[in-house]
């Protein structure tokens, strides 16, 4: 009875391994499939022995905490994001286009008044540029959307930008693919004046993560030191991820293009010579510093071994030798183990490889860390993060709305001191006209007082001389 029963047994516990490897496998990767309108088809296909990939993928399918399947022809598989779906907040975020003022909203009429508006005053309003980028829908007004920003930041309007508009302008960007123009306007501050927040950065890293593109996750991370704004738990361990992968691959950071020097020596007198400074955070422009920095900076005041390791590895990437070797030697005093995956990647030729030889090191599989880090603060974070911004998103409608409501308020204020102006103007000049006569000096001491006194004209005076000889008279007679 027992011999009986043993290939059962073997058949339920190499189902159980099954099982094991396929849940291995959801956690390891996303598999997009395409549902077909029959699901009973790929019920079929998963018992054909044909395609026992099926046995895989069905069980993926009923996994609700996955994203959507595509399968067409073949199967796609791409990294998995850390974020989920409802941290995007994309139907909430959409929800704005219900609202009646952009729902009003004329885009192209909207950006030719805009810019005439410009070209005539060199002003534009905070809720103009509010309302047209929030109201954009396709990725036809991305050089609108920039040139709008552009403007507001050079008028005197600038100050009362809205939240909303920095948020939109880089969703826009993002959602429909523009992403060199995005990263290049968030490095130029001065012209466009957009600043990250944790929310934004933190979906721009995740979607920079899952397109392997660790370049530009790593310039957000950058921005984000720019703005010493460290404290999000999510952004810290999603700017360390991104800083790590660059640094395996350091490419594509794009290179700072030195102004041209005229050929011909031109002098001009100036005032002063102002001595050249470089603050060491804002003019940084070499990509090791820049990373290097944000790694010191993000994992400062941290003892454990992964980030004792990163935080001497930005050390040296910033070019700060003595800092380094006051980390090391502390590392060495309290015997905090280092991981020599880190320390590889500091150069031979620097000169404080020689103190690492006496700390402590093991070897680690630190992407795994690291992933497992963002990963688990983001399960601790996500739901506050969503919860924050849904009402954010609906805090910016109503700020929009009131901003509108008090420009109109202005507006009607500016229009209605301007008849007061030009009613009392009229009124001064129809009595001038009435009173003309009788106030006639007056006007024209006015006019003096206005114009300026006219030249006198120079009397002639009388020549006595002596010797003087007056001219003869002589009249002519009409000779008949």
């Amino acid at each position: 009875m027992g011999n009986a029963l043993e290939p059962s047994e073997r058949a339920l516990n190499a189902r159980n391994m099954e099982h094991k490897r396929n849940s291995r496998l959801r956690g390891d990767c996303v598999v997009k499939v395409r549902l077909s309108k029959n699901v009973s088809l790929l019920k079929s296909l998963y018992v054909l022995p044909i395609n026992n990939m099926f046995k895989i993928f069905y069980p993926l399918i009923k996994c609700r905490s996955l994203s959507k399947f595509v399968f067409k022809n073949h199967v796609h598989i791409s990294k998995r994001t850390f974020l989920s779906q409802a941290y995007y907040c994309q139907e909430v975020w959409d929800h704005r286009l219900q609202d009646p003022i952009l729902q009003k909203v004329n885009l192209e009429e909207l950006y030719y008044e805009i810019d005439q508006r410009f070209q005539k005053t060199r002003q534009v309003s905070a809720v103009d540029a509010d309302i047209f980028v929030n109201a954009v829908r396709d990725g036809s007004y991305n050089d609108e959307i920039l040139d709008v920003i552009h403007k507001l930041r050079l008028s005197a309007d600038a100050g009362n930008a809205l939240e909303s508009t920095t948020h939109a302008v880089i969703r826009t960007l993002i959602q429909f693919g523009n992403n060199k123009d995005l990263l290049d306007a968030l490095d130029d501050r001065l012209n466009y004046g957009m600043f990250l927040d944790f929310y934004t950065a933190n979906i721009l890293m995740d979607t920079y993560w899952k397109s392997n593109d660790f370049t530009s996750g790593a310039r957000i991370a950058s921005q984000l030191m720019l703005q010493e704004e460290f404290e999000h738990p999510l952004s810290r361990n999603f700017s360390l991820l991104h800083c790590y992968n660059f640094l395996l691959r350091p490419e594509g950071w794009p290179e700072y293009q030195k102004p041209e020097e005229p050929e011909e020596e031109v002098k001009i007198r100036v005032k002063y010579l102002r001595n050249p400074y470089d603050d060491d955070h804002f003019d940084l422009r070499d990509h090791n510093k820049i990373v290097g920095k944000t790694l010191a900076m993000f994992t400062k005041g941290r003892n454990d071994s992964l980030n004792k390791s990163l935080n001497i590895l930005g050390l040296i990437l910033y070019d700060k030798p003595k800092a380094a070797k006051e980390s090391i030697n502390k590392c060495i005093s309290e015997n905090i183990v280092l991981y020599k995956e880190l320390v590889d990647l500091i150069p031979s030729e620097n000169e404080c490889k020689k103190d690492l030889e006496n700390a402590t090191t093991e070897s680690a599989n630190v992407q795994d860390i690291l992933k497992v880090n963002v990963e688990k603060v983001a399960q601790e974070s996500s739901e506050n993060d969503i919860a924050n911004q849904c009402k954010l998103f609906l805090k910016w409608e109503s700020d929009r709305a009131n901003a509108l409501d008090e420009q109109k308020k202005r507006i009607l204020t500016a229009k209605r001191l301007q008849n007061i102006e030009d009613l009392k103007k009229a009124l001064k000049e129809k009595e001038t006209k009435l009173w003309f006569f009788s106030n006639e000096e007056q006007i024209e001491l006015e006019i003096e007082a206005k114009h300026g006194s006219r030249p006198k004209s120079e009397k002639a005076t009388k020549v006595d001389e002596e010797g003087y000889v007056p001219p003869e008279v002589q009249s002519k007679r009409n000779v008949s």
